[in-house]
């Protein structure tokens, strides 16, 4: 026991450290990021695991490499690069990272451009198959998350740019394995509903913003080949302004934002009720200097020479006409006087119509689960029933535990 050295705790970790350091230089190592804790001082202390095993792991603000993404997010699988060590106050084994990469989203970043490419020989994207967007929709298809707030801009800017249009969701899901199946059974439910039940005049495909692979989905073969053959002209809205996906080449016009699509499929309400009261004011004018051209006209003939002679009954039937004249230039200006106050009247009631205006003042709807048709009545509800609340911006599912009938 004399002749062996005995070590302190912090010489013990000292050596570890310093084993571990000299034994592994540089390490790459693949893994899956949870627990993620971010200092004030801007280190990022996380986990990094696989199926079997974990690792601590830090990176710390001073080693934050260029290629590191700006944001590492909970559950992101990723490359990094680092040193093993030793945290030598507690005696913790760890793994400090200076590049985190997402994994995958290089080659799937190569077989996109593949595809594109491919697709781009095929003539996809020609702008000879390119259909022209219907000046004033009436009804609009959207194809996208129920609950993603792509629905919610886009309903929103509709309801204040065109509040005649009705919008039908087809609902999908945006990403993962099966959102591609999903997306083309959305458009072809979108395409049978317009054949079989009303004519939709455009359809917005989109989602919010997201990594690479949550838009995947968008540029997935089978999705773009739907989209091409679809015969109801489609605007592509995917992610945010610096997001591409192949969708957004084969659509017939691509917007940068679900909020942007909605705003260059709808014209602006007032812009029409303006550009249509200017034209109507244009047309009275044409029609009142046609008829004071024809009157003037006419006074010429009457003041000629054969028409002097039966001098009384002309003056009488000039004053006549004269008289008429004025009847029809003010029935003309009253009749398109009516149709500006009907098309602004018909306006205000589809917009005070609006179901949800009441939800954006407190009100709610609802409903059992399952079932659309609003609870009126106690009596259809039991303790333990499922009930779904409709409120301004969004939904709430709840169970009744005690009914009160007043």
């Amino acid at each position: 026991m004399s002749e062996e050295h005995v070590y302190t705790v912090s010489e013990l970790n000292r050596s570890a450290r310093g084993m571990l350091e000299t034994e592994f230089a540089d390490v790459w190592l693949r893994g899956e990021v949870s627990e993620i804790k971010r200092a004030a001082s801007g280190h990022l202390y996380f986990t990094l695991k696989d199926e079997d095993s974990e690792i601590s792991a830090v990176r710390f603000r001073s080693r934050t490499s260029a290629l590191t993404p700006v944001e590492v997010e909970q559950g992101m699988n990723v490359l990094a690069l680092g040193k093993l060590t030793v945290y030598e106050p507690r005696g913790r084994y760890q793994f400090v990272a200076s590049v985190l990469q997402p994994l995958g989203v290089g080659a799937l970043q190569a077989a996109i451009e593949k595809l594109k490419a491919r697709l781009d020989e095929e003539g996809l994207f020609d702008a000879a198959h390119k259909k022209p967007l219907p000046p004033y929709p009436l009804r609009i298809g959207v194809i996208t998350s129920p609950s993603g707030a792509a629905l919610r801009d886009i309903r929103s800017v509709l309801a204040r740019r065109w509040p005649v249009a009705e919008v039908y969701l087809f609902p999908t899901s945006v990403q993962g394995e099966s959102a591609p199946e999903e997306l083309v059974s959305a458009l072809d439910a979108a395409i049978r509903f317009s054949d079989q039940v009303q004519p939709l005049d455009v359809l917005i495909l989109g989602r919010g913003g997201g990594s690479a692979e949550d838009l995947a989905a968008f540029s997935d073969e089978r999705v773009i080949r739907a989209v091409f053959g679809c015969q109801i002209p489609i605007i592509s809205a995917v992610g945010h302004e610096i997001d591409f996906a192949i969708s957004d080449f084969v659509a017939d016009l691509r917007a940068p934002t679900p909020a942007s699509a909605a705003e260059l499929v709808a014209p602006d309400c007032r812009e029409v009720s303006e550009t249509v009261c200017a034209r109507v004011a244009w047309m009275t004018r044409i029609v009142a200097a046609h008829l004071t051209n024809r009157s003037d006209r006419l006074r010429a003939n009457l003041r000629g020479y054969l028409f002097r002679l039966p001098g009384r009954k002309l003056e009488t039937l000039s004053q006549r006409l004269d008289g008429l004249v004025d009847i029809l230039a003010r029935r003309v200006s009253q009749m398109f006087t009516l149709r500006v106050r009907r098309l602004a009247h018909f306006t205000d009631v589809l917009r005070l119509s609006d179901p949800r205006l009441p939800l954006h003042r407190g009100y709610s709807l609802t409903f059992l689960k399952d079932s659309a048709v609003a609870l009126r009545d106690v009596a259809r509800v039991t303790p333990g029933s499922e009930i779904v609340t409709q409120l301004a911006t969004g939904r709430l599912q709840s169970r009744v535990e005690e009914v009160m009938d007043e």
